[in-house]
């Protein structure tokens, strides 16, 4: 059993024991240097020749507990003498219990955060949730588990080694949860649903370190935070806000939210994202946007992602289908994508063509043929659907007695049968914003002229659908003059 777990699991115990009111000032956890040379004089006769002494002095070593541990690691790595290494290192266990029980008791004690404390993951924790007390309940519910004590103290120590304790994590939860049914032991799994802090410890962790730092092997690649969001602990606190602790574990999704890159997890999320309770979430819109940006997202869940953003925004997503459609994105544009980017004129491509979805249709002869509808197809739809248009009048065509709903357009109903009707459906779609610039926004929907209230008999005049542009005044009526005869010269006089 790894060390550090072995230390909680006694100092776990020993909660059960009451104690005194601990001091909350760190500083008062200082073993006195008295103290200490006492407890490395029966270091030293752990290695007498006369048993009764080793024996009495490996005795009071256990009885002075925390303030022996120092000694008593020096003797484990540096001693010369096996058998003083063998008894110290059978002490140092429960000296490191009391040590951090009594860390954590004086953590406890200061309820208005005045000071540090040495304890695993405590500087992150209150980095990014804070030192309320709301915050340090949750923290101190976390430090119960000897395997989140693990994991914080794991990703204290850089990204390698905490991306390694986070899989692990990962891994054993799961485990847990879904094992196998009958143990090697004979006696039935039962499974066991991880806790709030169990799952606020993980989703932080991952939260903290990036993850591509968190080494996935090959059968438990598709494990991440995404599975246990759902889990009955989680979807309390989250849909609950008088839950125990929900405030924090609202925050430390809200971090988790905003630092999601890998693309199994995003995959997952694409859906749950436009879903309570995670669509409450202001991380959640432009984490939408980077499913549908980054290369890796299985292409349904890019389709899913488009749909879910239509349908919490409606038209004021128009700007990012346009962006699709012309393979586009200014960096500027969207910040919160781009968080670390200097230059915001930086233009990249969003590579469009790649195939959301295949679609079937059947044929006359009883036989089927396959379509691609690719993500600058599925922005195309929704543009069209928008604008109040009919996705078969630009050349759509769709599976036989589907009912498509304008606003869930991402799911691959519809597709181009040929590259020809492909470019025709986007040469009128480009024609009819050349004309809404010219004229103003319109819909395909034909409109009932309205009737001239100065011509009523319908006589030929000017027509109805004419207005004149605003800002100009029409020009003054021409007063045509009638033309006058030119005079006519008297005839010349007759010779004589």
């Amino acid at each position: 059993m790894n060390r550090l777990r072995a230390v909680v699991l006694l100092w776990c115990v020993g909660l059960a024991s009451p104690v005194g009111a601990a001091s909350p000032d760190p500083k008062d956890l200082i073993v006195p240097p008295e103290e200490l040379s006492k407890a490395r004089e029966l270091v030293q006769k752990l290695g007498s020749e006369n048993f009764r002494e080793r024996e009495e002095a490996q005795a009071g070593l256990a009885k002075m507990g925390r303030r022996a541990r120092q000694a008593l690691a020096d003797a484990v790595l540096n001693d010369t003498d096996p058998e003083i290494r063998l008894r110290a290192s059978l002490l140092l266990p429960k000296a490191n219990a009391d040590d951090l029980k009594a860390r954590i008791e004086t953590f406890l004690a200061d309820t208005e955060g005045k000071y540090d404390h040495d304890l695993p993951g405590l500087k992150l924790f209150r980095k990014y949730l804070g030192a309320t007390q709301k915050s340090r309940d949750l923290y101190a519910e976390i430090l119960k588990s000897p395997y989140n004590m693990e994991l914080f103290n794991s990703i204290e120590k850089g990204e390698e080694e905490g991306g390694r304790a986070i899989a692990d994590r990962r891994t054993t939860m799961w485990n847990e949860m879904n094992g196998q049914n009958i143990r090697f032991s004979g006696r039935p799994f039962t499974p066991k649903q991880p806790s709030l802090p169990d799952i606020a410890a993980l989703l932080f962790a991952e939260s903290v370190v990036p993850a591509e730092r968190i080494p996935q092997m090959q059968q438990w690649q598709w494990i991440n935070g995404t599975q246990f969001i759902h889990q009955p602990a989680s979807m309390n606190a989250l849909n609950n806000p008088n839950a125990a602790h929900a405030e924090v574990y609202r925050a430390i999704i809200a971090r988790w939210l905003a630092t999601r890159t890998d693309p199994n997890e995003l995959a997952n999320l694409s859906y749950q994202l436009g879903q309570m309770p995670l669509k409450q979430f202001k991380e959640a819109l432009p984490l939408l946007r980077r499913i549908v940006l980054t290369e890796g997202v299985q292409n349904y869940a890019k389709g899913q992602a488009l749909n879910s953003l239509v349908m919490t925004r409606g038209k004021d997503e128009a700007k990012f289908l346009r962006d699709i459609l012309r393979n586009e994105i200014r960096v500027g544009d969207y910040p919160e994508l781009f968080p670390n980017e200097k230059n915001p004129d930086r233009v990249i491509t969003v590579n469009n063509d790649q195939m959301i979805q295949q679609v079937w249709f059947g044929k006359p002869d009883g036989q089927a043929e396959m379509h691609n509808c690719t993500m600058k197809d599925v922005a195309l739809a929704f543009l069209i659907s928008q604008s109040g248009g009919n996705i078969r009048d630009y050349g759509f065509e769709t599976q036989p007695g589907a009912v498509i709903h304008p606003n869930q357009l991402g799911y691959g109903q519809y597709a181009f049968t040929s590259e020809t009707k492909r470019a025709a459906g986007y040469m009128k779609f480009g024609w009819k914003q050349l004309k809404d610039q010219l004229e103003g926004p319109s819909t395909d929907k034909p409109a009932n002229p309205p009737k001239d209230e100065t011509n009523p008999s319908n006589r030929p005049g000017r027509r109805p659908d004419i207005r004149p542009v605003p800002g100009i005044r029409p020009a003054p009526p021409v007063q045509i003059q009638p033309i006058q005869p030119l005079p006519v010269p008297p005839p010349p006089a007759p010779d004589r």
